[in-house]
């Protein structure tokens, strides 16, 4: 199974992710891989995101939303 994602980055990007309660992945920019394996985004500032009580520097992490899930044949 595979699933495409969007990664999050403006502050609309944001702002309609948190207002949605969408699920938003964490992952390290640097390629490290996943943090968080999901949660409604609580909070966001220039700085950092809060996604289940902890907060992520916006600039060494990457936020993003599953669109859609793909079965492989």
């Amino acid at each position: 199974m595979s699933f495409i994602y969007k990664v999050l980055v403006s502050d609309m990007e944001l702002l309609a992710a948190a207002l949605s309660e969408v699920n938003v992945t964490v992952a390290v920019k640097s390629g490290a891989g996943i943090v968080e394996p999901g949660g409604p985004i609580r909070a966001y500032s220039p700085n950092s995101v809060r996604i289940r009580g902890l907060s992520y520097n916006r600039e060494l992490h990457e936020f993003r939303v599953t669109l859609e899930w793909k079965e492989q044949n």
